[in-house]
């Protein structure tokens, strides 16, 4: 069995059909919890519109994303958890596939299926060169992935041993950029990726995407290089290889994005981590974008690149 939690905000136009997307499931054992994060719409209504025993609600005052899904994981009663934003959808088999991939490797406790964003007009799926061939399902490393692309592991396709949340920790209350990915990074230390390559989840990219827009506070920024830190030195001579490929591009370029907009107190919180993180020549990077005046440079490189 299997634990479905669905933070939920103003989702009202989508609810009904994330749920649904979950009731037609090929596999039928799950629970759905539902985290009404203080919604103001219609999403409550749309849920309790539902007549299904296996959908459970728990409402809160609003939050933020990282509490209504700390929550579920709290509530669920099962071994596996599962994530499927308010907006989102699975196709039919994701479970089923995602339960013969724990049958096949019955020591992992990670797994994850293909994806798409879903745009108006597009569907753009998820592809890497270090995933296994399409269709196949086959252990793939985190930080090897993302030292070349995007993670292997979103909010909506993703199976999760209940017991990882123990050592890992849970999503970062109260930060609104990166709370995901913050997490992602901390469940990959000793743990491989079970990856099932099929096209099972999708994101949906056609409403403002308000978390992916906010822009990186100055806590929010610390908070996640911590974690990097603290990643860094738990993970393997390889993968801190990896990781470090990863780290070192994007974090002298988040910095420029940001840093103008933070306090001379906010910024020396920020670089007392990016030292213990950056070395070389991307640590030379960050020291002059810190020292030099280029708050105009990164908007002219946003729309040089647009």
């Amino acid at each position: 069995m299997i634990s479905v939690v669905i933070p939920l905000y103003n989702k009202e136009a989508f609810i009904a059909e994330t749920i649904g997307s979950v009731l037609a499931q090929t596999f039928t054992e799950f629970e759905i919890i539902v985290v009404n994060d203080g919604s103001t719409d219609a999403s409550l209504a749309k849920v309790m519109a539902i007549a299904d025993p296996r959908v459970k609600v728990i409402s809160i005052e609003n939050a933020g994303v990282s509490v209504a899904r700390n929550m579920g994981i709290d509530a669920a009663q099962t071994d596996w958890v599962s994530f499927l934003d308010g907006d989102d959808w699975w196709g039919p088999t994701f479970l089923e596939e995602t339960v013969k991939a724990i049958s096949t490797y019955p020591e992992h406790k990670l797994f994850a299926s293909g994806r798409s964003r879903v745009f108006k007009q597009v569907v753009d799926r998820y592809e890497h060169e270090f995933l296994p061939p399409d269709g196949e399902t086959a252990p793939v490393n985190y930080f090897e992935v993302i030292s070349k692309f995007l993670p292997v592991i979103n909010a909506s396709n993703a199976v999760i041993h209940k017991s990882l949340f123990a050592t890992a920790g849970y999503f970062r209350a109260g930060q609104r950029k990166h709370e995901d990915h913050d997490l992602w990074m901390r469940l990959g230390v000793g743990q491989e990726v079970i990856f099932t390559n099929n096209n099972l989840s999708f994101y949906r990219k056609t409403e403002a995407n308000t978390a992916s827009l906010a822009p990186f506070s100055a806590t929010d920024f610390h908070d996640f290089l911590s974690t990097m830190v603290s990643v860094k030195e738990k993970i393997t001579t390889v993968e801190q290889g990896y990781f470090n490929r990863y780290y070192s591009k994007y974090v002298p370029l988040v910095y420029l994005q940001y840093y103008g907009q933070y306090s001379k107190q906010d910024n020396d919180q920020v670089f007392s981590q990016i030292r213990k993180l950056l070395s070389g020549s991307s640590l030379l990077k960050a020291e002059a974008i810190r020292i030099l005046p280029l708050k105009w440079f990164y908007p002219w490189y946003k729309k040089r690149k647009a």
